[in-house]
Formats: C-alpha cells, structure tokens, sequence
C-alpha cells in the first residue's frame, strides 16, 4: 500500500467515485452484453445511489491525489439472526488492473469500523466477471450466497440430457402444453400449499435459510405479487400443483437494483415439487415466462437465486448468465 494513501471518504469525491464505478460497470457489460446499456436515463439512478453512498461514508485510496478506489458499508440491519452490514454493488470499485492491490487494504479498513460498532456479518455485491476482487474476497474469507443472472429472450433450449432421448422433444412439448396462467382475477391461494412448502424448502441442507412457510404467510405473498401486476404459470396434476413460476417487472429494490427503471423482466418465484423434477417441467415453466416477457415488451429477464441451491443453482445456471454475486463473511463476536 505504500502507493496509495488511505482516507475517509468525502461527499466531494462522489463525481470520482461515479467514473471508477461506471468503469467497472462498462468492464462488466463487455463480459455480459445484457445488462442495460448506460443511457442518460439508466446512468441518473446509478449516479444517485453511488452520490447516497459517499453522504454515507466509508475509505477511499488515493494515490497522486486522485481517487483509485472507495469502499462504503451502508448502515446495519438484521440478517439471518445477526447485525449485518453490506457493502452494496455501487458502493465500491477499484481502477482497472489495481483491485487486488486495493481491495484488502480498503476492506480492512471499513471491516475494522463495523466490528467496533458491533456488526460481525458483512456482505458485499461485486461483478461476476471481476476475476481479481472475486479472488480478494475469498483470500479475506467471503463465500457466495447470492447470484444475480440474466437471459435474453429467446426460447428455452431443451437441455441436452433430455434432448438426447428419443422423446425429448415431445416431452417438451408436452409439458408446455400442461402450463397453465393463473386467472389474474381471482385470488391466487390455490397455490398457497406449493407456496408454503417452497418456503419451506429453504431450511433444508445446505441452505438453512428460515422463511416463514405458514399458509397465510404464502397466502399474503402470493396476493402481493397478484396486486403488482405479475404473472403466475402453474402446471397441475389434476388439481393439485406440481410447479408454479412468477414472473413480472423488476423492481430493483432489493434485489436488481442495478436493473432498476430499465425493461427488464424477473423471475419473482418458482418451485417444483420433488415428485416431478428432472424431467422438463422447469423448462416448460421458463419458456412460459420468456414468452410473458417477450409479449410485454421487455428486453431481458433476470433471476436472482442462493448460490447453495443444490436444485435451482443449476437450473438457473443453465439459463441464465450471471453477472452480480453478493458474498459474506462472518467475524467473531468477541473481537
């Protein structure tokens, strides 16, 4: 480090701060063309959140005088039982070539304040295609735990698996026969027993992620995507669900922020029961919300999904490419 010196930041260097994210941005579009292009329209709510960022505060390198690269934690929360602290996809970046030089020494500085305010749980949003703070980040101790992903609009391949037998095809085929769109009308709480088990679901090995998976937590759920307008494909046996996918526009709230006031569509839901995996139905179910998307005139679809799904990981991997992960690092307590 002795080429740079570290300082708090300063709501003056936002305008710096802006160019090395926009760069690292630029960097990570060339790697996934689908993320939106920066139009003057997309480029004012990034500008604003990295602007929100610096009146916050974190530690910026400076070398020569000139800003090489920040990192701000936004305040603390609550997150799986602990305080938690993340450093969002905008509130960091690093000159190209200088991230590896620079991410441990600006995440040591930052991880020092939020220990001595009492937070052990720190996230951070960063590139997929940033190979050397990817790196950094698992030398510091982080692991994934989300991926942010993005398709076009193209049809749903059939996976070569299924492809290669003789009935692949119509097997497919069959399948998208069987997807059903839910009446937007009516309530949705047909759904609430596959919704509850989904949830459910997630406290399984290796996930443990606790969800509330009573009935009337699916129930209210489900209703708050009915009342935003979004879409919901479900195939049945009889009348029993088997598979349900909601589909909508991407909010960029919590998640997609970077997609946010841009035509993206997202993947709001989707669960399959174990009985009927593994043989086509998830695809039917995407090629269902691909379609969806494509007839409302969206650009793309985006899904966001735990990295220790040892089911939709792969599924989502297969259709999707990536382009944001969000890592996390505990420390301990007693420091």
């Amino acid at each position: 480090m002795t080429r740079y010196r570290l300082m708090l930041t300063d709501p003056s260097m936002s305008a710096e701060g802006y160019a090395l994210f926009r760069d690292a941005y630029l960097r990570a579009r060339r790697a996934n063309p689908l993320l939106p292009a920066l139009t003057q329209d997309h480029e004012a709510p990034l500008r604003q959140r990295v602007e929100q960022a610096f009146a916050f505060g974190g530690v910026a390198a400076l070398r020569a005088g000139s800003l090489r690269g920040f990192m701000i934690a936004g305040p603390s929360f609550d997150f799986r039982g602990s305080t938690a602290a993340l450093v969002p996809e905008y509130g960091h970046a690093a000159a190209e070539g200088e991230e590896a030089a620079l991410v441990g020494p600006l995440y040591a500085a930052v991880a020092e304040r939020l220990v001595r305010e009492g937070v052990p749980l720190h996230l951070i949003g960063h590139f997929a295609a940033d190979a050397a703070t990817t790196a950094s980040l698992f030398e510091l101790g982080f692991g994934a735990i989300v991926r942010e992903r993005l398709r076009d609009l193209s049809d749903v391949a059939v996976p070569d698996a299924v492809a290669r037998m003789a009935r692949g095809r119509g097997e497919h085929e069959a399948w998208l026969a069987r997807v059903e769109r839910v009446p937007h009308a009516a309530p949705w709480d047909g759904l609430a027993p596959l919704a509850a088990e989904h949830a459910a679901f997630y406290r399984g090995s290796p996930l443990f992620v606790v969800k509330d998976a009573s009935l009337e937590a699916a129930v209210a759920d489900l209703e708050a995507h009915r009342a935003a307008g979004d879409a919901a494909f479900v195939v049945r046996d009889g009348d029993a669900p088997l598979a349900y996918l909601i589909v909508g526009p991407c909010q960029g709230e919590t998640e997609g922020r970077l997609l946010r006031e841009t035509a993206t569509a997202q993947v709001r839901s989707a669960f399959v029961v174990p009985a009927a995996r593994r043989g086509g139905i998830g695809g039917a179910l995407l090629q269902r919300a691909v379609a969806w998307a494509r007839d409302a005139g969206f650009e793309r679809l985006f899904v966001e999904h735990e990295s220790a799904n040892p089911l939709g990981a792969p599924f989502w991997g297969r259709h999707f490419a990536a382009f944001l992960v969000f890592s996390m690092r505990y420390v301990d307590r007693t420091v």
